[in-house]
């Protein structure tokens, strides 16, 4: 089965999720790192780790973090050989902290989850989009 890691990238932030069996996001980590090649730097040992058969990047509609993701985007294609997806997301940070407020997460535990669990959001919305 494909194993697919999405990226909620951020200028600060960058939201990690995995999904195995391509059916279910799983939150995964969030990096926190400004710098993109730093950033690429990383998110290698993930992607030694779980050795994915794609990358989906979570690339708003417009904005600057459209830019940022596609220059990570092309900073990845040097360090990894799979397919790199661009898949247009809008308010997934959003969707994170009301998901995690519906299910009773703290204040404290929605702030350190947000990006990752974003992360998922992206990852289940493109699976599901299959």
């Amino acid at each position: 089965m494909p194993i697919i890691l999405c990226l909620d990238p951020g200028t600060a932030h960058t939201g990690i999720a995995v999904s195995y069996e391509g059916e279910l996001a799983n939150p995964l980590d969030t990096i926190y790192e400004k710098d993109l090649d730093k950033l690429v730097v990383g998110l290698l040992p993930f992607i030694v780790r779980f050795n994915p058969d794609k990358v989906i990047l979570g690339t708003p509609e417009h904005g600057p973090l459209k830019s940022f993701a596609q220059d990570l985007g092309g900073r990845l294609k040097k360090v990894f050989s799979g397919e790199i997806i661009y898949f247009e997301e809008d308010l997934s940070s959003r969707k994170a902290r009301h998901q995690m407020k519906e299910v009773g997460k703290t204040l404290i535990k929605r702030k350190q989850l947000e990006h990752q669990t974003a992360a998922a959001v992206i990852l289940q919305e493109y699976l599901d989009s299959l």
